[in-house]
């Protein structure tokens, strides 16, 4: 009999707070997403410099793309209306081809990577 009185006295906590469990279990997803798509992010790199676009991945492991900047023939922005108003967009750098060297998905500011790049070669540069 005591082994029930105890069982009542303390009720799961999803029957005795359902709101404030669920709002628990979110914020803990939450978190959990958030940290996840921190380390995915986090070994992304990003860097143009006067001769050549450097691209690293990873942080154990290690990817590294470099592209001359003279071969870059081409800069594809892609943003929709909510990249938009957060200027923020998917960046993607052709040399030759159709496929491209360099692509960069939710990168910050995405035209200042096109301004950069035409401003170093003229082949960017819109024609009037």
């Amino acid at each position: 009999m005591s082994e029930a009185w105890l069982y009542d006295e303390h009720p799961a906590m999803f029957r005795a707070h359902p709101l404030l469990f669920t709002l628990l279990l979110v914020s803990v997803v939450g978190i959990v997403a958030i940290g996840i798509w921190w380390v995915l992010h986090k070994g992304e790199r990003l860097a143009l410099s006067e001769r050549e676009v450097l691209l690293e991945r990873g942080l154990l492991a290690k990817q590294r793309t470099e592209v001359a900047l003279s071969s870059i023939r081409s800069v594809r922005i892609t943003q929709s209306l909510g990249q938009r108003l957060f200027d923020v967009g998917h960046v993607e750098l052709f040399s030759a081809g159709d496929v491209a060297e360099i692509a960069v998905k939710n990168m910050p500011r995405p035209g200042r990577i096109r301004a950069i790049a035409a401003a170093r070669n003229l082949d960017l540069l819109p024609q009037r």
